[in-house]
């Protein structure tokens, strides 16, 4: 009897202190998930993203990135945008943007015909599964290796733009780096893979990505196949799953690509068109594949709903720079075209030209004569410069300028 009492009181006790625990466990998670939502919530604007309530530590949702109109290359957010950083398979979209270079010089085509080697057989990653000694046109081993980041095509590729070694191609890669202004981006391969685990050895930044970005938008037709979900692969012999899985789920998306490795995390470099306004994102060490996504579309969708196009500058307009002729007349510079900048939608632009050029222009000059640029401002950000011209012929006189910079409010 005595024994079966004690078992009965320990057995109740243990469960009382069961229910304690559970309670203190309980009331300490809800505590913990009250402080994360009060003070690590996201918010509504973009640029929080990066933090979501849990009952962790919040995740970090990337390391880098980037939005930017694609007309001008304005950018309109960013979040640390001079990050060194792997670009992975992005090192593909130089490689294709030589190749596309070569191929308008004339080099090459897109029915080239690219013999496989062994070197581009054994590439690891995600591939085609090509074999030594086929062959195929160079435009779809381009395809492929932008549409499924095949990494066997690309290394058919950078041989073939390389002039038969990957070295040729790096150097044809780096050098247009340095012609677009990509201070912060060096390669070392055309497909971005790292020589060992854990060791990417190509470096970029969320900046110059967007500037290669828009290099390929505006010079190249590779848009055709970076749109693509699903394309076939030399009539058929496999199909091209798109690693962008914006495609075809984010409206008005269109390219461009994606990058992984362990070290680089999961990049996307996309860009999508609405209307007259195309963007550009970038977004490098998102901590899965689904979150880049997440992430892209989360940018592109404030940028869309946040900006609209404005047409600044318009051809003829007059702009505040008067030029004094010998004869007494007067003229002012013009834009040689229309210009039309993204503006947020909500907030009343404060556009101004301020006008840069010489305090005297020599005569004679035909009419459409350089005269200088136009600063086209909004309050005190520098929005863009443009060129101006001369309306109309100006004789032998001089003509003198009023003043070497005018500010104007916009009409």
């Amino acid at each position: 009897m005595a024994d079966n009492r004690r078992k009965a009181v320990g057995r109740l006790c243990a469960g009382l202190f069961a229910i304690v625990m559970a309670a203190l466990l309980a009331a300490a998670s809800a505590a913990h998930a009250t402080y994360w939502s009060r003070y690590h919530s996201p918010h509504r604007h973009h640029h929080h993203y990066r933090h979501r309530r849990t009952h962790h530590a919040p995740a970090v949702m990337y390391h880098a990135a980037l939005l930017e109109d694609a007309d001008t290359g304005r950018v309109l957010y960013a979040v640390n945008p001079n990050l060194a950083w792997p670009p992975a398979s992005m090192a593909k979209m130089m490689l294709l943007l030589v190749t596309v270079d070569a191929i308008k010089s004339g080099r090459l085509s897109y029915t080239t015909p690219v013999r496989i080697s062994y070197k581009s057989a054994m590439t690891t990653g995600s591939r085609l599964g090509l074999r030594e000694g086929q062959v195929y046109p160079l435009g779809e081993l381009m395809k492929a290796a932008l549409i499924k980041s095949a990494n066997d095509a690309a290394v058919a590729i950078g041989e073939t733009v390389g002039g038969g070694s990957i070295e040729g191609a790096v150097r044809l890669m780096n050098a247009q780096a340095a012609r677009l202004g990509m201070t912060d981006t060096h390669y070392e391969t055309v497909d971005g893979l790292p020589p060992r685990p854990m060791h990417d050895v190509d470096r970029t930044t969320a900046l110059d990505l967007a500037t290669l970005a828009r290099a390929l938008i505006h010079t190249t037709d590779l848009l055709q196949w970076s749109s693509l979900q699903m394309a076939e692969f030399d009539g058929g012999v496999a199909f091209l799953h798109n690693t962008n899985h914006l495609i075809g789920h984010y409206y008005g998306c269109d390219g461009l690509k994606t990058g992984f490795t362990y070290e680089a995390g999961f990049n996307l470099t996309a860009t999508a068109k609405r209307g007259d306004m195309r963007l550009i994102s970038v977004v490098l060490g998102a901590p899965n594949n689904p979150e880049r996504f997440i992430q892209s579309a989360k940018l592109l969708d404030w940028g869309f709903n946040n900006f609209e196009k404005v047409e600044v500058l318009h051809v003829g307009q007059t702009l505040p720079a008067v030029v004094q002729l010998g004869n007494g007349r007067t003229i002012h510079p013009v834009p040689e075209s229309n210009l039309s900048l993204l503006m947020p939608k909500r907030s009343p632009a404060d556009i101004r030209y301020d006008y840069e050029g010489p305090s005297v222009v020599t005569g004679p000059l035909p009419a459409g004569t350089l005269l200088g640029k136009v600063a086209v401002m909004d309050g005190s950000e520098l929005l863009t410069k443009v060129d101006v011209y001369s309306p109309v012929a100006v004789g032998a006189a001089p003509a003198t300028l009023s003043a070497t910079t005018v500010r104007s409010d916009a009409q």
